[in-house]
This record gives structure tokens, C-alpha cells and sequence, in this order.
């Protein structure tokens, strides 16, 4: 059991059981045999969001397709806290960056919106999903969180669920207690998570937040955090107080 340790971590989309077989795609078997050197026979683990975590062994390794055969259940699928980040993209390197440590973070949607103040190069969504995998993969998470199209504050707002509460991470607020409102959110059992962009939300755009009916205000303390930097901080909050850090929402599903 102790060689699945070194063995590679990928995402699949096909369905996981014992003692079947998984075709991986031109790009996955690339990078199993020519970058990372594996064979025949060697472990891998494949996971898909729905069927848990698998030990398998590569069967063959070719140019344009890799076989895999499954054999062990590792993990079983586990609910996951439900927190909708949303965020105002920022400059490649920064975005990027968010949607890494949102996915080690556990958000399982990713919403990019578009702001008064929102400075981003074109957004893809595809390459945010991709890098979403890689995260995944790498952090050991049993699933891939979604990616949303980019759309507009307000649309995004007037989309979200009128019982899921709405944690608005402020940098001007000036009140406390965060652990005190978080705490209070816990029986919702889901959630959302807002954050600005760099120069933060206008005044108007702050009015139109606080005016959606189930918004809570947050600070992230007395210093003005980067954008990727709040980010990290709030949902460290939130996984920490109503998610999976607080040991109070995890369940097989």
C-alpha cells in the first residue's frame, strides 16, 4: 500500500469502480509517460468528483491515449462545505493565483465578476478550469470546484439563493466580531463569499451589497489586504468557522 504515496493524483470524468478500466485523454498520457517518466504497471490515483478516490495501475502508456485499470478504493466521497466565492478578476498572475488557493480552500464554485473597478486582461474560462484541476490534483481534494462565466455584480448578486447568506468582505469596515457573525451563519448551510477588486468596490456598488437582504460585512483586520491576499483570508474564515476546518460539516455522501 505504501507505493500509492509516490504515485501520480489526476482528475478524470469517466466513472470509478473496482476492477474497471479508464482510458486517459492525448494530454494526460503525455504527461504520465514523457513528463513524469511512469510505465507500465506503475500506481496511479484517479479521482472525479463522484466516485471517491482510486488506486489503479497503468496497464499502457501511448502517444495518444494511457490505460488504466482500477482497483482500490482509497477515500469515499465526502460532502463539501457549500461556499460560492465570488471575486473580481484581477492581473493574470494574480488570478491564477486565486483560483489555486480557492480550490485548496475548498470553494466549490468560483464566480468571477465584473466591477466598476475590475482591471483583468480577457477572462477565460477554461483556463481557469484547468488550473482549478491542477490545484485539485495537487491538494489532494476529492473534487473540482465549478467555474463560472463572468458576469456582471449585480446579475451575479440577483443569482445567488435569497437563504444563502452573502459574507461581504469589506476593507473599510470598521466593525468586529467576525467570529461572532460567522458563527451565527453556520446553521445556513450554505454560503457565499465576496470579494473586491484592487482600489475595492465604489460606493455605490458598497450601497447595492448591503442592501441584498442576508449580507453580512466582515473586516479582514486593520491592514488593506491585496485582493488575492483577502481572498485566502476569507475563506480561511469561513471554512474555519462553518466549514471543514470547524469539524462540523463533513459527511459521506
Amino acid at each position: 500500500m505504501a507505493a500509492h504515496k509516490s504515485a501520480l493524483r489526476l482528475y478524470v470524468t469517466s466513472d470509478l469502480a473496482s476492477d474497471t478500466g479508464v482510458v486517459l485523454d492525448k494530454g494526460q498520457a503525455h504527461y504520465a509517460g514523457n513528463v513524469m517518466r511512469r510505465q507500465a504497471g506503475d500506481p496511479v490515483i484517479l479521482f472525479n468528483g463522484r466516485d471517491g478516490e482510486w488506486l489503479c495501475d497503468f496497464q499502457e502508456i501511448r502517444k495518444q491515449h494511457a490505460l488504466v485499470h482500477v482497483r482500490e478504493l482509497l477515500r469515499p466521497q465526502k460532502q463539501e462545505p457549500d461556499i460560492i466565492l465570488l471575486f473580481a478578476p484581477l492581473k493574470k498572475i494574480q488570478t491564477s493565483l486565486v483560483i489555486q488557493k480557492a480550490t485548496e480552500l475548498g470553494a466549490v464554485r468560483l464566480c468571477p465578476v465584473q466591477t466598476v473597478r475590475t482591471n483583468a486582461d480577457r477572462i477565460r474560462e477554461d483556463k481557469m478550469y484547468l488550473q482549478a484541476i491542477e490545484a485539485a490534483e495537487q491538494c489532494e481534494r476529492l473534487s473540482v470546484p465549478e467555474i463560472s462565466d463572468i458576469s456582471r455584480l449585480e446579475k451575479a448578486l440577483d443569482e445567488l439563493d435569497a437563504d444563502r447568506p452573502l459574507v461581504f468582505c469589506d476593507e473599510r469596515f470598521a466593525g468586529g466580531g467576525n467570529l461572532q457573525v460567522l458563527e451565527t451563519l453556520k446553521s445556513a448551510g450554505k454560503w457565499s463569499l465576496l470579494v473586491g477588486p484592487e482600489g475595492g468596490f465604489s460606493e455605490e456598488e458598497k450601497t447595492m451589497i448591503r442592501a441584498r437582504d442576508n449580507t453580512h460585512a466582515i473586516s479582514l483586520g486593520p491592514r488593506i489586504l491585496r485582493a488575492e491576499t483577502a481572498v485566502i483570508a476569507g475563506l480561511s474564515l469561513l471554512q474555519a468557522t462553518v466549514g471543514d476546518w470547524s469539524g462540523d460539516n463533513v459527511t459521506s455522501e
